[in-house]
């Protein structure tokens, strides 16, 4: 097991249960060895909608690096709000393979890997309690 990637899953954790736009949880895989590790969880948001986050990250010299994510975001009917990913099937956008998904269809270029944080924080600024 990798302390880093311990805590750094630990602190996904901590910002879930924080959260007062996220009312539950559940982590549905965990995988944590010496170099890297995985995550999987699905949560029920305060208005009746649901997230889904992957992340799978690696550890070196005590640095955590993304290697891919994925964080689903929709309402109670199940429409997509946002959904940010590396998946690399958008090879023209600048900052390929980081995007997100948007509401009306649109994809958009990301500068950067989104922080768990971050993306929790957006679903507070935009979720009624």
């Amino acid at each position: 097991m990798n302390l880093a990637i311990r805590q750094y899953f630990d602190a996904i954790e901590t910002c879930l249960i924080e959260s007062p736009v996220i009312v539950s949880y559940r982590i549905l895989s965990q995988e944590v060895t010496p170099v890297d590790g995985k995550l999987r969880i699905k949560a029920e948001t305060s208005n009746g909608g649901q997230a889904e986050f992957f992340v799978y990250v690696a550890e070196s010299a005590g640095d955590i690096h993304t290697l891919k994510y994925s964080f689903h975001w929709q309402d109670a009917q199940g429409q997509l709000i946002r959904r940010w990913d590396n998946a690399p099937h958008f090879p023209d956008l600048l900052n390929t393979p980081h995007h997100v998904h948007e509401a009306d269809g649109t994809v958009s270029e990301l500068a950067h890997i989104p922080e768990f944080s971050l993306v929790i924080e957006e679903m507070e600024r935009t979720t009624p309690l």
